[in-house]
């Protein structure tokens, strides 16, 4: 696409944006029904949810179905190099058995180039990378040189086979990223396949996260680890939880400086959205203050 949107499915805002993620927008497979999912789309979500004007920089196909759940959000949709939209979105389905996730992917939509990011976005007060399909080109990071910025690397961590099934991989990119960000937010899933790079990001990036799911998070910051317990919930779906953290960690970093305050707001945010299947479950400020007051 070009920096000036030219297609019905691009709304760039005039105003200025605060909040900017950077990723796909994907169909998830529930049951019979292709619910929207994708980091990017929890991640706008939350910040709106939190009070923050956001804006998202994505891909998807011409087979996308949820326009209509972004129609109040400032999007700016990268093409594939003939102009044309992808041919299909993004697709993934979760299988859940014991706590453990077995992943299928089904197509993929455009790569994000730093040419895909409108200009005047490229002042936003938080900038958060959330791949999930390899799908955001590395020179990305380069194009924000006053903003907080955040990556979520788990969809540079994938692979899949010719069925579709995902397997982690190494980040082969992540010296071209970690140096120019604030804070790295991955899972315990996303680092159990390769336990060393636990010691190797941390020599690279300011701040790193490790979300644990119901054991909660681990910070790494100025050489000191520190664990900060999960908000006790119901669990019904545990998609897009570790987005959700990420986001509300980044914002509330934004706002103290704090990674440690930033790690406690994160885990009490992350704590609604597992209670509900997809977005439904993201919370509001004022839910989030009144549960923090009661865990208290």
């Amino acid at each position: 696409m070009n920096q000036v949107p030219d297609s019905k499915h691009d709304n760039i805002a005039s105003y200025r944006i605060q909040f900017l993620s950077i990723g796909h927008f994907t169909h998830d497979v529930v049951g019979n029904e292709l619910i929207l999912g994708g980091t990017a789309a929890y991640s706008i979500a939350t910040a709106r949810k939190l009070g923050l004007s956001a804006g998202a920089v994505s891909a998807v196909g011409k087979d996308f179905l949820h326009y209509d759940r972004l129609k109040d959000i400032s999007l700016a949709i990268a093409k594939e190099p003939d102009g044309e939209l992808s041919k299909t979105t993004t697709t993934f389905e979760n299988i859940y058995e014991n706590g453990v996730r077995r992943q299928f992917i089904k197509g993929v939509s455009a790569t994000i180039r730093s040419e895909h990011i409108p200009d005047k976005w490229c002042n936003a007060d938080i900038v958060y990378l959330g791949p999930v399909a390899n799908e955001i080109d590395p020179s990305v990071v380069h194009k924000f040189s006053n903003s907080i910025i955040g990556a979520s690397p788990q969809g540079w961590m994938r692979k899949w086979d010719n069925k579709g099934r995902v397997y982690p991989k190494r980040w082969d990119d992540a010296p071209k990223v970690l140096p120019y960000i604030n804070a790295l937010i991955m899972s315990e899933e996303d680092i159990s396949p390769f336990p060393d790079i636990v010691n190797e990001y941390i020599e690279l990036v300011e701040i790193m996260v490790v979300t644990k799911g119901d054991k909660g998070s681990t910070l790494y910051h100025n050489g000191i680890k520190r664990d900060f317990p999960a908000f006790k919930t119901n669990v019904v779906d545990p998609t897009g939880a570790g987005d959700v953290f990420a986001t509300a960690f980044l914002i509330k970093l934004q706002e103290t400086n704090d990674p440690c305050k930033a790690s406690i707001f994160a885990n009490c945010t992350a704590s609604f959205v597992v209670e509900k299947r997809g977005i439904e479950g993201i919370p509001d400020l004022n839910q989030v203050r009144l549960r923090f007051e009661n865990y208290k």
